[in-house]
């Protein structure tokens, strides 16, 4: 999330790691480089001056019994930044979190990507054992319903047509168990035309949550747009979208608490799965390279036994392949690792595990064609067994090969994220936790 922003602030935090000691001239320098990585992040520059001036009054403070100037100073950089990126009014810590049925309308200009979004909401909501439905709204795009119809049909929920709102407002009457999402249509600016518009399906759907739709690369402009979709629609929360790929996204949060409006959740990926709930302390926790365990504890709920199997060196091929196929859904490994303290730095091989559908394919066939000794131990398989497995398969050598490589990697890998190492590092996942706090 927010890669160039992260990598930035991961360097700073890094540079006080490395420091012996930290005076006030050090502590001003720490604070400069700082400054450099939030502005260059298209942070408002107000922002960036108050928590300058904060850290740097409050660092003159003696650390508590048993912390370091180091740590006192990271665990401030950490605070202030929790501060400015949602604290308060800009998100909710969860508790909000409705998993329940209940009506859920998005709204957003035009580019904003709220078809996409309603996909991985809907899979969010999915994913914890809710039911749930869309209704497609947006009629000024073309062929914006279809591609609506084309993302529900991926997740596996009943997509309704919106084009004549009081039909489909009586149709959904019999998804009562179900959240329903609605997306609607966009335009170039928030004109009288599109705020009739979301007026009449406001009064047709009643929703009790109405979401702005706001892309992370929009930075500072978002308060702008916040504001204005605040006051006249009363939007309940904001999703921020394609966090992952602008250094823009901590300046949108920024800007959107600024408004006044809460972060309800951010999309980081292009996959179903790429949707979560916005908690400052997780989000910053990430950012300055310690992880978010919680976060993917949640995504792999309900896994335990397979995660106990793989902690005890029994992940065998057909294992491999399965939790591939789940690691996939969840979003690239690279992202997953980055949640787990220490390791989002670490040069791990992850590219290699990011597999794409074909291959997938491929490796399923080689996987079939061997015995099931050869499944469960894989270790045995030498280059005849390689030649006898190619040909049964119908791939090459070259095929059997970098499945067994990568099953080594995997291996690996899987041993630091067993059950035990997430628990040493449980703690650590949320640094507040840290000092105490």
């Amino acid at each position: 999330m927010a890669e160039g922003l992260s990598d930035r602030l991961r360097s700073v935090v890094g540079k006080i790691s490395s420091m012996v000691a930290l005076s006030d001239s050090e502590v001003d320098e720490i604070v400069k480089d700082l400054q450099r990585a939030l502005l260059s992040a298209d942070v408002d520059v107000d922002i960036v001056f108050e928590l300058s001036e904060t850290i740097k009054k409050k660092a003159k403070n003696p650390p508590e019994a048993g912390v370091s100037k180091r740590e006192y100073v990271t665990k401030l950089i950490y605070d202030e930044l929790v501060n400015i990126l949602g604290e308060g009014l800009g998100a909710d810590k969860g508790a909000a979190l409705k998993l329940e049925p209940h009506r859920i309308m998005l709204l957003g200009l035009f580019g904003s990507g709220k078809t996409t979004t309603v996909g991985k909401l809907a899979y969010f909501y999915k994913s914890r054992g809710m039911k749930v439905a869309v209704v497609g709204c947006d009629f000024s795009r073309p062929a914006a319903f279809e591609q609506l119809k084309q993302v529900s049909e991926k997740i596996g929920v009943p997509v309704i047509n919106g084009k004549d709102p009081k039909a489909a407002a009586k149709e959904i009457e019999k998804y009562k168990e179900h959240v329903i999402i609605v997306d609607t249509a966009g335009r170039d600016a928030l004109d009288k035309h599109l705020l009739e518009e979301i007026k009449n399906l406001d009064n047709a759907f009643s929703p009790g949550e109405k979401y702005l739709v706001i892309p992370a690369e929009l930075g500072q402009e978002s308060r702008r747009q916040a504001e204005e979709f605040k006051k006249a629609l009363s939007i309940t929360g904001i999703i921020v979208t394609r966090m992952d790929s602008t250094a823009k996204g901590g300046a949108t949060l920024a800007a959107c608490r600024i408004a006044g409006a809460k972060v309800k959740f951010l999309a980081v990926g292009e996959k179903p799965a790429d949707m979560e709930q916005y908690i400052p302390e997780r989000f910053v926790s990430r950012l300055l390279g310690f992880g978010d365990l919680q976060t993917l504890l949640e995504k792999f709920k309900g896994q335990e036994k397979e995660a106990e199997k793989i902690a005890k060196g029994e992940l065998d091929l057909n294992l491999f392949y399965t939790q591939i196929l789940e690691m996939q859904k969840q979003g690239s490994i690279k992202k997953l690792l980055d949640m787990i303290p220490g390791f989002g730095s670490m040069k791990l091989p992850t590219e290699a595990l990011d597999v794409g559908e074909e291959k997938m394919k491929k490796w399923k066939y080689v996987i079939d064609s061997m015995t099931p000794q050869e499944r469960e131990t894989p270790e045995i398989i030498k280059s005849s067994r390689v030649e006898r497995i190619a040909k049964g398969s119908g791939t090459k050598v070259q095929d059997v090969n970098e499945l067994l490589s990568n099953f080594k990697k995997m291996k690996k890998m899987m041993k630091m994220m067993s059950p035990s190492k997430l628990q040493k590092f449980r703690g650590m996942g949320d640094i507040s936790k840290m000092f105490g706090k």
